[in-house]
């Protein structure tokens, strides 16, 4: 049915031609708008420090797992390179720049996917940008993820397009796929929902079996990056059935676990802060409920394939650009199907799918990095904003002509105005709970004395999150290995209940070790030695004072004492290894040249893992974590070997991602020429 209710408004609305040659440009005003509102405490100096997004001054441009050392953990890799030389070109204005670009890519490309009228572009791209996965993520410092989950109705798009093309162009998706999962590896399983999506909502179910089939084989290849280095050593941490409670998903007091993932909650680390919106709005849930009423009849309608005024004059705008009308009711079939997918999910290793979670978080390939499900939520946001476009959409055909005015005006007022009432205090930095910070002078003087070092630096208290003064006492991730300069040691515990730390490394155990001794013999300078530990830094926070001891021990020499740091140069360092009175010299992070010597085992002061091999010996550990090798006479090169596997997957998916997107590039461009030749000399008027 095709209401006629509006054909004066569609009439006047298509004489305003910059809409229709420009229907992103609204979604993109009010991305912007977004952008400033929730941002502007991140503007104008100082550098934004949250819980997983550190970004010190002298960030590595190349960061060491492009070297596939880590343990060979590269995920995330071309990301952290783009950050990394947006970092370098245009300072600590890079902290806060990609999250302000994520709201105007979130609201465009949920515009893109709803299609219409732009008071449903409008209302869908606000309920997908303004929400509560949005608020924790951010809060998180998940950027990574949220640029990922900004670019997901695009994937969609692509989606619904390629599986009825043909050639070349089926294989779109697979560009996006990649894409997303070159900023979080976890877009690999929400990509592959899609996917599923697409083939249970298809008409002729096995033949979009068979291209999703394609897809996934295709795209397979261009993760070489992240398999590769990670088959010739070993992980840096341990993944078990305990992470599943660790990460799991949180329920509500009052709704329990099911009503906290409806509403888009959940995350499981909800201590120390922040302060979520459901908290400062009082029933917050009632305002859901509201949102899902939309929701509920924009997904009926989608799903019947009811056309509103908006959409027949969508489709006539879409035509007369030359572009490709998307099927709505297989884009909505897809997006509740993720929707519904994507809840269970979120649930994890609970609710009635628990069972099934826990099976494939033990026995399916690489799926154990959902160990923290409510990820999965993404999915469920996706399909509320869209179906929230559409049910504003049919809610504005619903009104009569002589309440055309009043009408839109209230249209405008619940697609923008409830899902602002459901999250509102994610502006202002999320109502102050974020805001830039600067680095303490201490620092910076801690810098000058060390630039220059050939040894590390060990940094204490011994946490890998901790709270500072200068971050507004916020919890962050350890920002000292990003803030000095050369290589940095710091504590990688996570100290989350009874899962005190998941890493592997035997250094980080050995210096456990000496920190729970607590200095005994007064010798620490001499234990860390070994380690190639040049100089220590203690800054003044949390459980500080229980590293008194370092004060105490006679071959570390206090060369800096200030009110937030102390630093400490090790007397007993000498260098990082030597064989007959000559030093180790270090030719690249992977490469260590071994001077000749007496044949027997030497120790380099780089931390042990498996891979490093010299003369075709391989390297074993030693007591305190680091590498130790078997050298002849003529000493020779220690190398470490994964960097081969590194550096070939990287080749391997980039070339693999180039070659696809060439391919795509020439047959757009032959279909296009086609097209034009085969068009009447004046289709193109009206």
């Amino acid at each position: 049915m095709v209401s006629t209710a509006l054909q004066p408004q569609e009439e006047e609305s298509e004489e305003i031609s910059l809409w229709v040659a420009h229907p992103d440009l609204p979604a993109l005003i009010l991305g912007l708008v977004f952008a400033l509102g929730i941002c502007w405490p991140l503007v104008g100096g100082g550098q934004v420090f949250l819980l997983d997004w550190v970004i010190g001054p002298h960030n590595a441009l190349l960061p060491s797992s492009f070297y596939g050392l880590n343990g060979g953990v590269t995920s995330g890799l071309p990301l952290s390179i783009v950050v990394g030389l947006l970092f370098h070109l245009i300072g600590s204005a890079a902290t806060w720049l990609p999250i302000a670009v994520f709201f105007p890519i979130a609201t465009v490309s949920m515009g893109r996917l709803v299609g219409g009228r732009q008071w449903a572009r409008l209302g869908a791209a606000t309920l997908f940008a303004v929400n509560p996965f949005v608020f924790q993520r951010l809060y998180v410092g998940h950027i990574a993820l949220l640029l990922g989950y900004a670019l997901l109705p695009l994937v969609v798009r692509s989606m619904v397009r390629a599986v009825d093309n043909r050639g070349v162009a089926r294989l779109t998706p697979v560009l996006w796929m990649a894409l997303l999962t070159g900023m979080s590896p976890h877009f690999a399983w929400v990509c592959g929902v899609l996917l599923l999506a697409v083939v249970l909502a298809h008409r002729r179910r096995l033949a979009a079996l068979g291209w999703a089939a394609a897809v996934g084989l295709c795209f397979s290849p261009t993760l070489a990056y992240i398999f590769l280095p990670q088959s010739a050593t070993s992980l840096p941490v341990t993944v078990g059935s305990y992470d599943l409670s660790a990460f799991q998903t949180m329920g509500d007091p009052q709704v329990g676990l099911f009503g906290n993932v409806a509403g888009l909650y959940g995350f499981w680390r909800t201590v120390p802060g922040p302060v979520l919106p459901k908290n400062d709005v009082s029933g917050w849930f009632v305002l859901l409920l509201a949102v899902l009423v939309v929701v509920a009849v924009g997904a009926v309608t989608a799903l019947r394939g009811v056309q509103t005024t908006s959409t027949a004059s969508s489709d006539r705008d879409t035509r007369r650009r030359g572009g490709v009308r998307l099927d709505r009711r297989m884009v909505a079939s897809v997006v509740v199907i993720g929707a519904v997918v994507g809840f269970f999910l979120a649930l994890g290793s609970q609710g009635p799918t628990g069972p099934v979670f826990r099976w494939a978080y033990v026995h399916v390939p690489f799926f154990n990095i959902m160990r923290e499900p409510e990820k999965f939520s993404m999915l469920l946001a996706l399909g509320y904003a869209a179906c929230f476009g559409w049910g504003i959409d049919r809610w504005a055909s619903s009104f009569a002509p002589g309440r055309r005015i009043l009408g839109v005006v209230a249209v405008f007022v619940v697609a923008l105005g409830l899902p602002l009432a459901y999250t509102p205090t994610i502006f202002d930095g999320l109502d102050g709970q974020i805001a830039t910070s600067h680095l303490p002078a201490s620092w910076t003087q801690a810098e000058q004395i060390t630039g220059s070092r050939t040894g590390d630096l060990l940094f204490f208290p011994w946490h890998l999150y901790l709270a500072f003064p200068f971050a507004e006492g916020r919890v962050i991730a350890n920002p000292a290995p990003s803030s000095f300069t050369g290589e940095v040691i710091s504590g990688n515990n996570l100290e989350l209940g009874a899962l005190y730390s998941d890493s592997t490394s035997s250094r980080s155990a050995f210096i456990q070790r000496l920190i729970t001794e607590g200095g005994d013999g007064g010798t620490f300078g001499q234990q860390i030695a070994p380690l190639g530990v040049q100089y220590v830094a203690l800054a003044k926070t949390v459980d500080w004072r229980s590293y008194q001891w370092l004060s105490r021990q006679s071959d570390l020499h206090l060369v800096l004492d200030t009110p937030s740091l102390e630093l400490w140069e090790n007397t007993a360092y000498l260098d990082l290894g030597h064989r007959g009175g000559e030093s180790v010299v270090r030719l690249s992070p992977v490469a260590y040249r071994i001077p000749p010597g007496q044949p027997g085992w030497v120790s380099v002061a780089v931390p042990y893992q498996p891979g490093w091999s010299l003369n075709g010996h391989p390297a074993r550990s030693t007591p305190d974590g680091v590498v130790s090798v078997w050298a002849g006479a003529s000493g020779g090169v220690l190398r470490y070997r994964p960097w081969t596997f590194a550096w070939a997957g990287d080749v391997i998916s980039l070339v693999l991602v180039l070659i696809l997107a060439v391919a795509l590039v020439i047959g757009n461009a032959r279909r296009n020429q086609g097209v034009r030749e085969t068009e009447p000399p004046n289709s193109s008027s009206t």
